[in-house]
């Protein structure tokens, strides 16, 4: 079951946070797991295999901005959301919480004030989709990018012969209702080639530092065309609500690729 927790939580001091904070995100939920279960949290940095979560940056006030990132105002709240694709991750995460109220970013006690929970599970993903749609509307709210065979270049446009494909492997990875087999995907793929295409968009392309690494990627939105209306179609909207659990493309679980469905413009 997908499941995204989020914090409101507020700094006992004034710090100076990084220009883009993704990985911060991503530090403090495997710390936070590693305090309940650090077996599990180990599990979480295995190479070359897909992880059942996704992180936002922290969204916070900031007072000034310099060299080194923006110094965030103790008075206004920090908040950072937590995504999980399975929802026993998810409960290792909230027992840390049923003992403590707080945690720590770099040297800073930021005092949890409140804690939402969100959750849908998989088959309720599926029946939330009632009808096909011609139009379909997906909003990059932090940098986005593809990565590309062969070559150590990002590809910087959504295509969605990329970007649904690889979602429906995710899906099929961690779903606990229903998956997707060879033969599905590969006829996927072929109706998205035939009946799905970008007719607007607007985007731009964002910068992200990561300590002394950088990473492009591009934020913005974009509208897919669909021509045909039929269960595939339905299939597509359906994996475009679930890329607000899992996130799209590269570095995913830093805070890359947050995405979220909108009404076609």
């Amino acid at each position: 079951m997908p499941v995204e927790i989020g914090l409101e939580m507020y700094a006992e001091k004034p710090l100076t946070l990084p220009f883009f904070t993704g990985y911060i995100s991503r530090g403090l939920l495997l710390h936070i797991l590693r305090m309940v279960n650090p077996k599990l949290a180990s599990s979480m940095h295995e190479a070359d295999k897909p992880k059942p979560y996704s992180v936002t940056p922290l969204k916070f006030k900031a007072t000034e901005k310099n060299e080194k990132g923006y110094l965030i105002d103790p008075v206004f709240p920090c908040h950072v959301n937590f995504r999980f694709l399975s929802d026993e991750v998810a409960k290792h995460m909230l027992e840390y919480f049923y003992k403590n109220a707080d945690v720590l970013i770099y040297d800073a006690v930021f005092k949890v004030a409140s804690l939402s929970v969100k959750s849908e599970s998989y088959e309720d993903l599926c029946k939330s989709v009632n009808e096909p749609v011609k139009n379909l509307c997906l909003h990059f709210k932090t940098p986005t990018y593809l990565a590309s065979l062969g070559t150590d270049f990002h590809f910087m446009f959504p295509d969605h012969m990329r970007i649904f494909p690889n979602l429906m492997r995710l899906w099929s990875l961690f779903s606990d209702f229903t998956q997707f087999g060879k033969e599905e995907f590969l006829e996927y793929k072929e109706w998205l080639l035939k009946n799905v295409g970008v007719c607007k968009h607007r985007l731009r392309t964002k910068i992200a530092f990561m300590g002394r690494k950088k990473a492009n990627g591009f934020v913005g939105w974009v509208d897919y065309e669909l021509k045909a209306l039929d269960k595939w179609n339905k299939i597509t909207q359906v994996l475009a609500k679930f890329a607000e659990y899992s996130n799209i493309g590269g570095n995913r679980t830093g805070g890359f690729g947050v995405t979220k469905q909108k009404n076609s413009r």
